[in-house]
Formats: C-alpha cells, sequence, structure tokens
C-alpha cells in the first residue's frame, strides 16, 4: 500500500511538474518592460516574473476601497502559452514621476488607469501607438499640451484628463476618435474653442469642460451628440447664447452651464429634454421668465439651479407640483 501510494504521489508531481512547463507565461520581453516602469514609478510592490499572470504575485494588491493595484493579463495566444497584460490600474497609490513612455512598449496594452497619484510630465506622443479603450490620468500634476497623435486611437472609448495642469489647445485630431463615449477635461488650463472636428463625436454620452480657458461660442454641432447624457460647461471664458440645437439632446440627464458672454439671451428650449434630472444655466444672462414646460414635461428633475439671471416674473405654479425637486436656485 505504501509503495503504491508513492507511486500514486510521483504521478501526480510528474503530471504538475508537465503542467507548469506548459502553463502560460509573460514573455521575458514584457518582464524587462513592466520592471522598468515599476522602477520609474518606484513601485515597491510589484515584483514581476514571467509567472505573475498566473499567480498574480506581486501585481494585484487591495490597499482599501480608493488604492488599487492591478494588473489584467490575457493567456490565449501562442495556443494558451503565453500571456500580453492588457490592462493596468495604479489608482490613490501616492506614486511619482513622469507619465512612462515605456507603457508604448506593451503592444496589447487596451487600458490606463493612473487615477489621483502624484504623475507629472507630459502625455507621451508614443501611447498613439496601443490599442487603447480607456485612458484615464485622472487627478496627478500631468502638464503640457494633448499630443494630436492620441486622436490616432480610434479604439479608445473613455480619455479621462480631469483635474491635471493641461493647457493648450484641444487637438482637432481628437475628431478622430469616432468611438468616443467619455471626453471629460475639466479642470485644466486649455485654451482656444471647441475643435469643429468635435462635431464628429457622435457616440458621446459624457462631456466636461469646466474650469477651462476655452473660448468661443458654445457650437451648433452640440447638436450631433444625441446619445449625450451629462454635459458640462461651467466656469470658462464661453460665449452664448446656448445654440437651438440643444433641444435635440433628449438623453440629457445632466445639463451644466454657467458664466456666458453675452449681453442676454432667451431661456433655451428645453421643453424635448424630458429626462433632466439636473438642471444648471447659472450665470447666463437669461432675461424673460422660467418657461410653464419646466413644471409641465420635466417631472423628474432633482436639481434646479438658474441664480444670477435676469429673469423676471413669477414662478409657474406648476412648479409645486415637481416631487423629485430637492434644490431650487435663482435670483
Amino acid at each position: 500500500m505504501v509503495k503504491d501510494a508513492s507511486l500514486n504521489l510521483k504521478t501526480v508531481e510528474a503530471q504538475d511538474a508537465a503542467w507548469l512547463s506548459m502553463a502560460p507565461t509573460v514573455p521575458q520581453w514584457h518582464v524587462q518592460i513592466l520592471r522598468q516602469i515599476s522602477s520609474r514609478l518606484n513601485i515597491r510592490q510589484w515584483n514581476v516574473n514571467p509567472d505573475s499572470c498566473r499567480t498574480g504575485q506581486g501585481f494585484n494588491i487591495n490597499y482599501n476601497n480608493n488604492s488599487l493595484s492591478n494588473v489584467t493579463c490575457d493567456c490565449t495566444f501562442n495556443s494558451s502559452t503565453i500571456c500580453h497584460v492588457t490592462r493596468i490600474e495604479l489608482k490613490t497609490l501616492g506614486i511619482n514621476g513622469e507619465l512612462p513612455v515605456e507603457f508604448a512598449n506593451l503592444t496589447y496594452l487596451r487600458a490606463i488607469d493612473l487615477t489621483r497619484n502624484y504623475l507629472n510630465g507630459s502625455i507621451p506622443r508614443q501611447w498613439a501607438s496601443l490599442p487603447l479603450v480607456f485612458l484615464s490620468l485622472l487627478g496627478n500634476l500631468v502638464g503640457g499640451t494633448i499630443p494630436r497623435e492620441i486622436g490616432n486611437i480610434r479604439t479608445l472609448e473613455e480619455l479621462v484628463l480631469q483635474d491635471n495642469n493641461i493647457g493648450g489647445p484641444l487637438p482637432l485630431e481628437l475628431g478622430n476618435l469616432v468611438n468616443l463615449r467619455r471626453a471629460l477635461f475639466t479642470g485644466n488650463n486649455f485654451t482656444g474653442v471647441l475643435p469643429d472636428s468635435f462635431g464628429n463625436l457622435r457616440n458621446l454620452t459624457d462631456f466636461r469642460i469646466d474650469g477651462s480657458s476655452l473660448s468661443g461660442r458654445i457650437p451648433d454641432f452640440i447638436g450631433n451628440w444625441t446619445k449625450i447624457d451629462r454635459l458640462d460647461m461651467q466656469g470658462t471664458s464661453m460665449e452664448g447664447p446656448i445654440p437651438s440645437t440643444i433641444s435635440l439632446l433628449t438623453n440629457l440627464t445632466e445639463l451644466r452651464i454657467s458664466d456666458l458672454n453675452i449681453a442676454n439671451m432667451p431661456f433655451p428650449d428645453l421643453q424635448n429634454l424630458t429626462n433632466l434630472a439636473d438642471l444648471v444655466l447659472r450665470n447666463c444672462s437669461i432675461i424673460g421668465s422660467i418657461p410653464p414646460y419646466i413644471g409641465e414635461r420635466i417631472r423628474n428633475i432633482k436639481r434646479l439651479d438658474l441664480s444670477f439671471n435676469r429673469l423676471t416674473g413669477m414662478i409657474p405654479e406648476n412648479m409645486a407640483a415637481l416631487t423629485n425637486l430637492q434644490f431650487m436656485g435663482g435670483k
């Protein structure tokens, strides 16, 4: 019995060894690139080796609910013997240094999320060679300008650059990102106008440019963004009036526009925007009265801010029936 058990154990060990020899691994050049990135960003927790994708060792570390080190791999290459890194998330880890150009060498990388760190430098134009779907640099110290080459990443669906020090004009090449759904540019130093090419971004669902120095009129082409759910244009140097094409954005649930440079403008036609839950039109030099359709058609509104305009007349009586209204500001 002891002899049989020993034979069985050797068989299992042999099978395990055979399985391990065929188990998917990270190519050595991949390992070297990842080690370069960890050295650049001083990610001490990473311990990259050829088995990291399979074991998760040194990659996937949950510190708390906000901090995250996560590397996702696809191990289906070469008959499931080779792994390639497809997603890197380094969120709220306190890492610093310049954005690593080495990411561009991870040729299968589809997502980069470096949210809320202390990263600086500028966005490497070499990243444009990647098949990115998701790129987030939210809440860092990134400067420079957006490289026009980013407009070549036709696969990109989310571009989150919010709360950095990026400046200069928005490249017209970004209008080539026809699959883009979310473009978050709030809290930067952009100048110039919204390029006409942005009219091609017909898949947008979320567009934010709050707190920048963008100027020029709010363009008519926003009427092309018929899938958009959230539109934020607060605290810019843009001019009114709000174009009539805004009436085409019937999927909007959140609309925030403020501080428009204009002598006066009528209340915009929003009567078809019946899904609105949050409406802010503050300091837009709107004249006239609040239209009755606010109470008649926009029944689910929760927040209405019409402060610092030139409105006249009485609040429509039917607005008393807005049972979901939690805040109303006006002056």
